[in-house]
């Protein structure tokens, strides 16, 4: 699965690179509306990563318990057939 960590790494940087820009500009200008939405962007691009990192265990639970369900139903069919 290297393309959606390779997607999800892509948008956290873009994001980051576009905070730091706005806070960097803001300031630069003098225009401190653009530090606030700069600080917004430049955190969205952490709580990405931090989505992404939960997603990723869930899933990982998932195809555990469906390999353990998928265990359970053959051990049924196999009882099945030895009646």
């Amino acid at each position: 699965m290297p393309l959606p960590r390779t997607l999800t790494i892509i948008a956290a940087a873009v994001l980051g690179f576009d905070g730091a820009a706005l806070m960097a500009l803001g300031i630069w200008t003098g225009r401190l509306v653009l530090v606030p939405v700069g600080a917004v962007f430049f955190i969205s691009a952490g709580l990405v990563l931090v989505y992404w990192r939960w997603y990723r265990r869930r899933l990982d639970e998932i195809a555990v318990a469906r390999r353990a369900l998928a265990d359970e139903a053959r051990e049924l069919r196999g009882s099945l057939r030895d009646r």
